[in-house]
């Protein structure tokens, strides 16, 4: 299936940045710049709001005078709280020459969503063997249609809930797939399926 990550930023999203190094406050400032269209931009000092988004970045060395290559570092996740991180959204360590190339190689990793290709395992016993069977020979309407009818039909199978919210999820529907995905951890899923929810959005 295809997954994208970061998922894009909501509406109303808030950022709560940690800058360290002798650039710290310009690189706050940067990000807000860059970003603040999208998304409000906090700079978190003594400790961060709770947030749905957190970035921790420095720029070392100092300023000096002439061209010098300065080491940006940067670590984006979403979580509830700073103190621990749920997901992380991107990592990078490059060598910039002004604190510009900083800003930016952080406002891409906040901004830009990357598409990539990973298999994610799906829930195949009982009866949504064969309905798995159809989604990896390629009938995904078939097995839609069947995983549909069958959370209609038993609601509390949590295992069609987390194979339609992959399926949602494959097809570009996040909503949906997030969905799908909160019905299957309501139902009380059991520790193999709990695994696979424990990796989903």
């Amino acid at each position: 299936m295809t997954r994208t990550q970061p998922p894009a930023l909501g509406e109303n999203a808030s950022i709560a940045v940690a800058a360290s190094g002798p650039y710290a406050m310009e690189l706050v400032a940067g990000v807000r710049a860059r970003v603040g269209a999208r998304a409000k931009v906090e700079a978190c000092v003594l400790g961060c709001p709770a947030v749905g988004l957190y970035a921790s970045l420095s720029l070392n060395p100092g300023p000096h005078e002439g061209r010098v290559q300065r080491h940006c570092q940067a670590e984006v996740y979403t979580g509830a709280s700073w103190v621990t991180p749920e997901v992380s959204r991107g990592v990078l360590s490059r060598t910039v020459e002004e604190v510009d190339g900083c800003i930016d190689a952080v406002a891409r990793l906040l901004l830009e969503p990357r598409t990539e290709v990973t298999q994610v395992p799906l829930d195949a016993r009982g009866p949504l063997e064969p309905i798995v069977t159809d989604l990896r020979e390629g009938r995904v309407d078939e097995a839609r249609r069947a995983l549909e009818g069958l959370v209609a039909a038993t609601p509390t199978l949590a295992g069609a809930w987390y194979d339609l919210g992959v399926l949602h999820e494959s097809r570009g529907d996040p909503q949906e797939a997030r969905r799908c995905y909160a019905q299957a951890r309501a139902r009380a899923p059991d520790a193999f399926l709990s695994s696979l929810l424990s990796r989903a959005p």
